[in-house]
């Protein structure tokens, strides 16, 4: 589809030309783009007319593709509702408090690696740096070499979804080689995965507190999970929280970084302790602030979709049986019925902004709301003032800072060049410096901070 070679500005066209819903046509095929709170309201509070459809390819029917694209994200009805009854005990509170020492321990870990002066790909650092976190809390906290692996092979497996899940309407001329690999590839995940498995259920630990040794132990009426249903449950859950919470790592550094006002306050309320205590009057801590803002200015999860289950009217369209229907935080987060200058990164701004779930869903809404929010969270908030206690991070001068809308994750084209400075001993105003930047996401968020610069253009 045409509209698929800039996700981002097609996004943003559609919205200013049709306003709160639109349809792009092509061929025969159709898709609704929601950007109105309402729609989003009718199509995320109702799961029964509106069914999920995660992964563009999923395989023929008895494929381990199949089988491993067979998590919460893709299933619906009754299995949709058992499952996530089942995995909601590892994402529960007193869960997620378990592994709040692992997350500051591994937290720690990455800092020690990082150097004074040092330049590097800030979004490729919190990749990897999510990699080792998803891999321990989903696989072991006992066999961190092991979970970790097996991590790696989940990160291809989901590239290869990326690379080739585009062009499953529009295929390239290799797309059948593509195809042929990920299947294979997934062949070989599957297998894995299942190793892993057994060995939890041969080998019990009443003390883990991994995700998949609390799934494997799990019993309702009905007995445990399938094999077959713990394999889609592992893959599809690091898929949904491996990248995005890495690319929300990474935009919220670069917001904070552009922001220097916010990043002085931030950092003296790490050092006395208190970035992470309730506001007096019961709003978020200034943790939780810069957090949810910079998920609201820059929403890592750009756009998810809906397939019709049955014929139903959305707004002034008529919706066909198997027509998707594509919801935007990127849009909607950035309405002006949310919030004055909602281009404007403000965390203060939810001491009292208090929008409905259909207005901000960085998580998504409704029933089938993102089971691993509060622990994507909880790994933000643990691990950012470990990050920017002893350093501080500036964008490099004259970057080329471009968002991109891949696979349905707001993602930064180019990477985010940074520069860590280990910081003095001592305190002080000044101590955090905006820097000049190019690139569009001056076109998503106003730097009103940034210095005006007369650096030459780089070349494209």
């Amino acid at each position: 589809m045409e509209l698929s070679r800039d996700l981002l500005g097609g996004l943003r066209g559609l919205h200013a030309q049709h306003g709160p819903i639109a349809a792009f046509q092509d061929g025969d095929q159709r898709v609704l783009f929601l950007f109105d709170p309402e729609y989003n309201r009718q199509v995320l509070s109702d799961a029964q007319t509106f069914h999920a459809h995660f992964f563009a390819l999923r395989g023929p029917k008895r494929s381990s593709q199949r089988r491993v694209t067979c998590g919460l994200l893709a299933m619906n009805g009754e299995q949709h509702k058992r499952n996530r009854r089942m995995v909601k005990e590892p994402f529960g509170p007193r869960a997620i408090e378990g592994y709040r020492q692992t997350i500051a321990e591994l937290a720690a870990d990455e800092v020690a690696t990082w150097h004074d002066g040092e330049c590097v790909d800030f979004n490729e650092r919190m990749i990897r740096y999510m990699l080792k976190v998803t891999s321990r809390i989903l696989f072991g906290l006992d066999e961190p070499a092991l979970a970790y692996e097996l991590g790696e092979q989940i990160a291809h497996w989901v590239a290869l979804n990326n690379d080739f899940g585009v062009h499953a309407l529009a295929p390239l001329e290799n797309f059948d080689a593509g195809y042929q690999e990920l299947l294979s590839f997934a062949q070989e995940l599957e297998a894995n995965v299942l190793k892993l498995i057994h060995h939890r259920r041969d080998n019990p630990n009443p003390a883990a507190n991994d995700v998949l040794s609390i799934l494997v132990g799990s019993l309702d009426a009905q007995g445990g999970l399938s094999d077959e249903e713990l394999v889609g449950q592992c893959c599809v859950l690091f898929a949904a929280a491996h990248m995005t919470t890495a690319h929300s790592f990474s935009w919220t550094a670069f917001l904070l970084a552009q922001h220097p006002s916010v990043m002085q306050t931030l950092w003296e309320a790490i050092h006395d302790g208190t970035a992470d205590e309730p506001h007096p009057t019961g709003a978020p801590s200034l943790l939780e602030r810069v957090i949810k803002e910079s998920m609201r200015v820059l929403p890592a999860s750009a756009y998810s979709q809906r397939i019709a289950a049955e014929p139903v009217r959305v707004g002034p369209f008529e919706v066909q049986r198997g027509e998707p229907l594509v919801f935007t935080p990127l849009i909607t987060h950035r309405l002006a019925s949310l919030c004055d200058d909602p281009q404007r990164f403000d965390p203060d701004r939810w001491v009292t902004l208090k929008p409905t779930a259909y207005q901000y869903h960085p998580f998504g809404a409704g029933p089938r709301r993102c089971i691993g929010g509060p622990l994507a969270m909880e790994v933000l908030r643990t691990s950012l003032p470990i990050f920017l206690r002893d350093w501080r991070l500036s964008v490099q001068p004259g970057a080329r800072i471009d968002a991109e809308v891949k696979s349905t994750m707001l993602n930064p084209k180019r990477g985010v060049p940074m520069v860590f400075d280990r910081h003095p001993q001592t305190t002080g105003e000044g101590r955090f410096i905006a820097t000049a930047i190019e690139g569009n996401v001056a076109e998503l968020v106003d730097l009103i901070e940034v210095p005006a610069t007369n650096l030459p253009r780089k070349p494209r």
